[in-house]
């Protein structure tokens, strides 16, 4: 059997579109060998006390390894412990999504030791990586 030739197209998907869904189960509904290999994409929102948002984590889990994606606080709000308290918050929301194992990628070279003082352990160093800057892969293994 010969296809026609058919014009195909690649682009970048605009916000909005829910393309991220359809994706997903395709992903999901086609995977061969029945595991859990799907990425979940999840969110945590740390708010003042009227409800302002002030922080936040995205975090992905896949196949029992949970990574943080992205983490923020306003800049008046920093130097407060409250990136700190959202790291905690996804370790406890990795576990019960039984996640095994917790990863993260930084630039900042000073979190490196207290976040070892915390349980993780430096997986590597990389030079020159995003934005030409060093990065360091921390990961946490949490018991099953």
């Amino acid at each position: 059997m010969v296809k026609e030739d058919r014009q195909l197209t690649i682009r970048e998907m605009d916000e909005g579109e829910e393309f991220a869904a359809w994706l997903n189960d395709l992903t999901e509904r086609y995977d061969g060998d029945g595991s859990d290999a799907s990425i979940h994409e999840r969110h945590l929102v740390l708010s003042d006390e009227i409800g302002d948002w002030i922080g936040g984590l995205r975090w992905t889990l896949r196949g029992g390894v949970a990574q943080v994606v992205e983490i923020g606080v306003l800049p008046r709000e920093r130097h407060q412990g409250h990136a700190h308290r959202l790291l905690t918050a996804f370790e406890e929301r990795a576990k019960e999504a039984d996640a095994h194992l917790l990863e993260l990628w930084t630039d900042h070279a000073q979190e490196e030791g207290l976040l070892e003082a915390s349980g993780w352990s430096l997986v590597m160093r990389r030079e020159g990586y995003i934005a030409g800057r060093v990065w360091y892969l921390l990961e946490k293994r949490l018991s099953v």
